[in-house]
């Protein structure tokens, strides 16, 4: 990708490390990902102001990057065995110390006993003598005491400081980090989105009207969750959450859930709509299918009022959009959508082997 283009994009967050290899004329860049045994990362190569780019898009230099790339992260990824190597090479030392010390206490006080029963069988030892006075229960008691209230007294302070740090902490979050604030979009930018906008929710609110004189008002196509994901789809082209796997997948999970959640007895409506989304939102982020507007979707179908019909008509809105967006954005210069098509990817790579 251009690296300029790049840096100046507004669905990018300002990074300086980026505009600095602006600045410095690396002209393009490409980035390969790589996968060592579950350790995943991506590899960046920076190509200089004066590189042809049908070279560098050579079948031979691009399986060479590839190799380059998985080597690397080959080597990336043995760095956290070796931490956890040494860790374990220290526990295996420390454990051996440990049962070494073990056995030599042992062996000293066996050694101990023995010599005392020597001396006592030599007479050496008054029995009455070497018999040890027991504490009165009192004394054994004030004792404890004194070790709870300085145990406790240690606690609290623990505890206190603790609670001190994560207070500075949290107030040194909400003060707000160093990022700048990403640059807004050009006129010709705008265009594109209003024209991407303007003509799917035109075919969406037609589809709408379809199926509501179709089935006498009976079924509709839900229209709100449709506006975010739009949104993202024509001003986040890039990001992770507008990409097709996340919409389709995080939105047939949304509404699903949130449906069966309507079946369960008893419960108001007012708790299922907090629910739902609760339930949801965290499982998208634990699938990595983060998706915002499957958020919205899980509030409105925990309702009650919708049905599994309106499920297949909703997500054939989401596919509508997804096409749309596709045609749209890739007619522009400065916009890829999808970034990736992960699925079908996947599906290649697989019949090629």
């Amino acid at each position: 990708r251009d690296v300029v283009k790049f840096a100046n994009d507004p669905d990018q967050p300002y990074d300086e490390r980026l505009q600095t290899f602006a600045k410095a004329g690396f002209k393009l860049a490409a980035g390969i990902p790589f996968d060592t045994n579950g350790y995943r990362g991506i590899v960046i190569y920076f190509a200089n102001p004066y590189a042809q780019y049908e070279k560098l898009r050579d079948p031979v230099n691009s399986r060479f990057m590839n190799g380059a790339a998985q080597l690397i992260g080959a080597a990336a990824s043995i760095q956290g065995q070796m931490g956890q190597i040494k860790e374990f090479r220290e526990k295996v030392s420390y454990d051996n110390w440990h049962r070494m010390k073990i056995k030599l206490l042992t062996i000293v006080r066996f050694m101990g006993t023995l010599r005392w029963e020597e001396k006592r069988q030599a007479g050496m030892v008054d029995d009455s003598s070497s018999k040890l006075k027991r504490k009165p229960i009192l004394e054994k008691f004030r004792e404890a005491s004194v070790r709870f209230k300085k145990d406790a007294k240690k606690t609290i302070i623990e505890v206190k400081d603790s609670a001190q740090m994560k207070l500075s902490r949290w107030g040194k979050k909400v003060q707000g980090g160093s990022a700048g604030i990403p640059p807004s979009f050009g006129w010709d930018q705008t265009l594109w989105t209003f024209i991407g906008v303007m003509t799917t929710h035109t075919i969406l609110s037609r589809v709408n009207l379809l199926v509501k004189t179709e089935s006498d008002q009976q079924l509709s196509l839900i229209l709100a969750p449709l506006g975010a994901l739009t949104t993202l789809q024509y001003n986040l082209t890039a990001a992770p959450a507008s990409q097709p796997r996340n919409a389709i997948f995080a939105q047939a999970f949304a509404i699903t859930v949130a449906i069966l959640l309507s079946y369960i007895p008893n419960v108001e409506p007012w708790f299922r709509s907090a629910l739902a989304p609760a339930i949801i939102i965290p499982a998208m982020a634990k699938l990595g299918i983060i998706h915002p507007p499957a958020g919205a979707t899980a509030i409105v179908f925990s309702s009650g009022k919708v049905r599994w019909e309106h499920m297949g008509i909703f997500l054939a809105g989401v596919a509508i959009s997804i096409i749309t967006a596709v045609g749209i954005n890739n007619m522009s210069d400065k916009r890829q959508y999808p970034t990736s098509w992960f699925l079908l990817n996947k599906a290649k790579r697989k019949l090629t082997k």
